[in-house]
């Protein structure tokens, strides 16, 4: 879906909230029912589990604001002096206890709405539920719409992030291996940052799910064990870029080219069908790996027994070993990766 699609159905979804909210403000006669319609502005987001945030983190905040408010006003004299006093210490609290959740910046916004309207009101608690039920109409109306009217799930946008992440990091194996064999040749140093970024992005996406949009909707995948293997395949290949980036002498042909890009090839084919759910595909690839793999280490002891490996020195032997580690590493995690998953029924 285009971005521009996705904001016209939140404007369209928003507006609709704000309609509602505002038919059921005007037929129960409701004297503040403007507060009804903004809340349902600021609680409609792109995505189910941000509206969910905010609609837990608006309700609770307008709760305690409420009651913060009513002591206000029935502690604090009712002058410029007491009201701004009162004003004072609940907005400052609130202020400094944002930092531990931001359901008190609500509670500020509260606080101010119940003084600055309802201190002359002749019952304040009445008034404090009224405005209480008020914002709760307009957050419940949005909560709705966002459920009920084209539901845009972080879990749809997580998975197609992850499966388009397994292709570039499978696209980026094989670019690395084919610079390591032409002599070593040095790759971009910026090679990996936009993966790595998105990669990172993962996991408060995964938690915004976790913590939201699991309340309402199952999880019929394991995201948490998708995230890490992404994540470690990622780190992976960036160690690969540094490795090949620090050799800046004379580069060598290597004898094992073969092995190595059967192994760049197959894990990252097998990284894209694990991401894909594809258990039947990825079980080829991950008999295929495991070959590729023996292949390798067998290939490497036989050229280590023939002393074709003296021809380097020192640091360009650990360069090299190194380089041929990361991308174990890398199949390795792939390979483990299915064991989480994976339904366990599913695993041959």
């Amino acid at each position: 879906m285009k971005i521009r699609s996705i904001h016209i159905i939140h404007g369209f979804k928003t507006a609709i909230a704000g309609i509602l909210a505002y038919a059921i403000t005007m037929f129960f006669n409701l004297n503040f029912g403007g507060w009804s319609v903004i809340s349902t502005v600021i609680v409609m987001q792109l995505y189910v589990a941000d509206s969910i945030e905010m609609c837990v983190y608006r309700l609770s905040g307008t709760i305690i604001g409420a009651i913060m408010g009513v002591i206000v006003i029935l502690v604090f004299p009712l002058t410029h002096l007491g009201i701004g006093s009162g004003l004072f210490l609940t907005i400052g609290l609130c202020s400094c206890l944002t930092q531990y959740q931001p359901k008190y910046r609500m509670a500020a916004i509260t606080v101010v709405i119940v003084v600055m309207t309802g201190m002359n009101s002749p019952n304040i608690i009445q008034f404090a539920l009224f405005r209480v039920t008020e914002i709760s109409l307009g957050i419940l109306c949005a909560t709705a719409v966002s459920l009920v009217i084209l539901p845009r799930k972080k879990s749809d946008v997580l998975r197609k992030k992850l499966e388009t992440q397994a292709v570039d990091c499978a696209e980026k194996c094989n670019i690395l291996v084919s610079a390591f064999l032409s002599k070593q040749h040095n790759v971009e140093e910026a090679l990996m940052d936009d993966l790595i970024t998105d990669v990172w992005n993962n996991q408060n996406f995964f938690l915004n799910i976790r913590r939201h949009e699991a309340l309402i909707y199952k999880l019929n995948e394991n995201f948490s064990a998708k995230v890490l293997v992404i994540g470690r395949v990622a780190e992976h290949l960036r160690n690969m870029v540094r490795i090949l980036n620090s050799m800046d002498s004379k580069g060598y042909n290597i004898f094992i080219s073969k092995q190595l890009v059967a192994v760049a090839k197959i894990s990252g084919d097998a990284l894209v069908a694990l991401m894909k759910n594809n258990p039947s595909d990825h079980s080829f690839k991950k008999k295929q790996l495991e070959l590729a793999l023996q292949e390798f280490d067998n290939k490497l002891l036989d050229i280590r027994k023939e002393g074709l490996t003296s021809r380097f020195d020192l640091k360009r032997l650990v360069q090299v070993f190194s380089f041929f580690n990361s991308l174990k590493y890398f199949a390795e995690d792939i390979l483990s990766g299915a064991d989480n998953i994976l339904p366990k029924k599913q695993i041959p």
